[in-house]
């Protein structure tokens, strides 16, 4: 069953595609596991892949961007880093 996942980025430019990127995502699919937060290792697409997962963006204030993506998850990385979300 495919799965729907939501990220917050401050620029799409920050959620490259084809690429593996670390990022938090929640849960958004219905049931137990809903809005569970994890953060993964994934490769980020522009169009969802029929059957596969989506991902929905938005911005820091949580706004959206326009069209969902297509999420594929290559591992679970665990716990956050601490300076996740900090800009160097």
């Amino acid at each position: 069953m495919a799965k729907q996942y939501l990220t917050f980025v401050e620029r799409l430019d920050n959620l490259p595609e084809g690429k593996e990127v670390e990022l938090l995502v929640k849960d958004l699919t219905p049931g137990r596991q809903k809005y569970d937060a994890r953060f993964v290792r994934a490769i980020i697409s522009r169009q969802p892949q029929p059957g596969g997962d989506t991902l929905v963006v938005r911005g820091l204030v949580g706004l959206p961007y326009p069209g969902d993506r297509g999420i594929r998850i290559v591992k679970e990385v665990g716990e956050l880093p601490s300076n996740y979300g900090k800009q160097s």
